[in-house]
């Protein structure tokens, strides 16, 4: 629920609404810690393998030469942004 902005009520909504127990605050927040570190895990390990990859494919050549696209968005427009993040594409 709290990648789309929405907290434990949203949660306790949508859990009503489809029949299904609905979890305790303190639950819900555990959960949601477990989940930021499986996906901070995946992300960090996906980065390091593509890093890798990088590198192995170097040729003679003292720096590795790839191809990438990269673009960025944040949460708000001002000058100080809660959240952004960026996306880098290598092919």
């Amino acid at each position: 629920m709290r990648i789309i902005g929405k907290g434990h009520s949203a949660a306790k909504k949508l859990c009503s609404a489809i029949n299904i127990d609905v979890p305790f605050k303190r639950a819900f927040g555990f959960l949601e810690k477990k989940l930021k570190f499986a996906a901070s895990n995946v992300a960090c390990n996906t980065m390091k393998e593509a890093a890798l990859e990088i590198r192995s494919n170097k040729t003679d050549t003292e720096f590795s030469q790839c191809g990438v696209s990269m673009d960025g968005t944040w949460q708000r427009r001002g000058y100080f942004p809660l959240n952004g993040c960026v996306y880098l594409l290598s092919r």
